[in-house]
């Protein structure tokens, strides 16, 4: 499995921040899968969905900002640092499955 950092973008009550997550895919494909998967489900209610990797909510607004493949050492300093969540993306680009390290669905987690 390789792993990415990803970046989103929030807006909630015209107060904007960064959120960042990794990734753990088998290639950038499955990356990019989980990655839109995440922003599609943030919250529990999809209002609407435009082509530039946005999505908004009752709650606010979610942007895919970036995606970069790491390698080794910045996957270990990360990781070491426990600050980031890291999801595991498994199965197809049509039907996959985002899980934590605790067993935990990104569905369930994020609601």
């Amino acid at each position: 499995m390789n792993t990415w950092l990803v970046g989103f973008q929030t807006q909630i009550a015209n107060i904007e921040t960064f959120v960042h997550v990794l990734i753990e895919a088998e290639n950038l494909e499955m990356a990019e899968a989980g990655a839109m998967h995440m922003g599609r489900t943030w919250w529990p209610v999809l209002k609407g969905e435009d082509s530039d990797h946005c999505w908004t909510y009752q709650e606010g607004i979610v942007w895919f900002c970036s995606i970069v493949l790491l390698d080794d050492v910045e996957k270990s300093v990360l990781i070491g640092l426990r600050f980031l969540d890291t999801w595991s993306i498994t199965g197809t680009k049509e039907r996959l499955d985002a899980i934590d390290h605790y067993d935990n669905y990104w569905e369930e987690y994020t609601r």
